[in-house]
This record gives C-alpha cells, sequence and structure tokens, in this order.
C-alpha cells in the first residue's frame, strides 16, 4: 500500500470517527475543491496550496478509493479517470464482469469518498468535487487558461510538439467537462459553481496565487463560521 493511500484511508478514518465543526459538511480544517484546465498550471498550484494549508491533496486517490470500493481493478478505475472520461461506459464493463458498475453506483461512491475526505480536510482535485462540496466551508475554485497558452507551457514542460501539446489540453479538457457533466449534469465553464475563477495565461506566478487562496479559504471559512454562529 503506497504512503498516500494510507493517508488517504487514515483520513476517511478521522473522518468517521471524530465530530465535524465549521458547517453543514462538519468541515473543521480547510478544504478546497480545484477544478482546472490541463495546463493551466492547476495540478501544481493545488499541490502548493495544500502545502500551505497543511492538508493533504487529494488527486488520483479519489479514483483509487473509487474503484476500491467497487471491488474492481486498475482497468475499470482508468475508465472512471477524469482525463479519460468513460465513466458512462462503465455498465457495459459490468455486464461482462456481473458487477453493478453503473453510472449511478459510480456517482454514489465517487459523492461518499469527497465527502469522507473533506471532513478531515484537504485539497480535491478535480472529479467534481466542486459539485459535490456545494455548500458549507469548502472553497471552490475553477483554474483555467487559452487551450493556446496552456498548450505552449504544457510543450515546454514535457518536450511536445505544439501540435501535440495542443490536441493533449484540448481532448483532456474535453473528457474532464465529460465526466463531471456525466455524472453531476453541471459544466465545468459555469462561472457561478465556483467561488473563484483564476486565468492563468497572464497570472503565473504559482506562489502568489497560493496567497490569493490561501486568502480566500479563511475567508470562507470565517464567513462559514459566522453563519454557523462559531
Amino acid at each position: 500500500m503506497t504512503a498516500t493511500l494510507q493517508t488517504a484511508m487514515q483520513a476517511v478514518i478521522q473522518a468517521t470517527e471524530t465530530p465535524g465543526e465549521g458547517g453543514p459538511l462538519g468541515i473543521a480544517r480547510p478544504v478546497v475543491a480545484v477544478s482546472r484546465d490541463h495546463g493551466s498550471g492547476g495540478d501544481e498550484i493545488a499541490r502548493k496550496l495544500a502545502e500551505r494549508l497543511g492538508v493533504p491533496c487529494y488527486d488520483q486517490e479519489l479514483v483509487t478509493h473509487v474503484a476500491a470500493r467497487l471491488e474492481t481493478d486498475a482497468t475499470v478505475a482508468r475508465m472512471i479517470d477524469e482525463s479519460v472520461g468513460k465513466a458512462r461506459d462503465m455498465w457495459l464493463t459490468g455486464l461482462v464482469t456481473g458487477r453493478d458498475l453503473g453510472l449511478g453506483t459510480t456517482k454514489r461512491h465517487l459523492v461518499n469518498v469527497i465527502l469522507s475526505l473533506a471532513k478531515a480536510g484537504g485539497v480535491l482535485v478535480g472529479r467534481g468535487s466542486h459539485v459535490v462540496l456545494s455548500s458549507g466551508a469548502a472553497l471552490r475554485v475553477r483554474i483555467t487558461g487559452s487551450p493556446e497558452v496552456c498548450a505552449r507551457r504544457l510543450a515546454k514542460a514535457e518536450g511536445l510538439t505544439p501540435d501535440a501539446a495542443l490536441k493533449q489540453v484540448k481532448d483532456i479538457n474535453h473528457n474532464r467537462g465529460k465526466f463531471v457533466w456525466d455524472l453531476f449534469h453541471v459544466r465545468t465553464s459555469e462561472a457561478s459553481a465556483f467561488d473563484l475563477v483564476l486565468n492563468t495565461d497572464r497570472l503565473n506566478d504559482w506562489e502568489s496565487l497560493v496567497d490569493t487562496l490561501v486568502a480566500a479559504t479563511q475567508a470562507i471559512q470565517t464567513a462559514q463560521g459566522g453563519q454557523g454562529g462559531h
């Protein structure tokens, strides 16, 4: 078992054993849901933010937990990874394996995993976490950028050709949007689903953006605490 998976499992255990505070979701520690465009820097910003807040960053761990709850293998886990965007097709695999891998079952397990981890605090990356955590003291952030700028950033980081990088950005963004739509019927482009939207085309100092997100997280917690009487 990897250290990251052990950390995630421990967070779930603590969430179920320790009464929460701070809102309808029982959130006591900082919680941030990050939705991001591929190549926008969202993954790195999420990791840096988690370090600053002193909480875990959950990314691929979300998929690992859902796959474990479905008692399935890595192939099916890949199907529910948002970058692949094939969660809707899982019922076909379910017909072969005899397991209930329908969209409703997948959604139920994903929601339960997100809520459990959020109770113990953390930065949750993608997989519709901003939709699930639409109430309570979670900060919902969208980190975006134009496909061209994201592709240039990706090409430089991974040594891709401009055309290959642009195709990867467009494909993964499409799949992520499809994943959220299939499960929650919400568009990732809906600004009203977020508390804060950051375009990194020109705002490309990650540390400064993390400063902004730390302040926003604290503001959300303070506001929620006031509403809750804390």
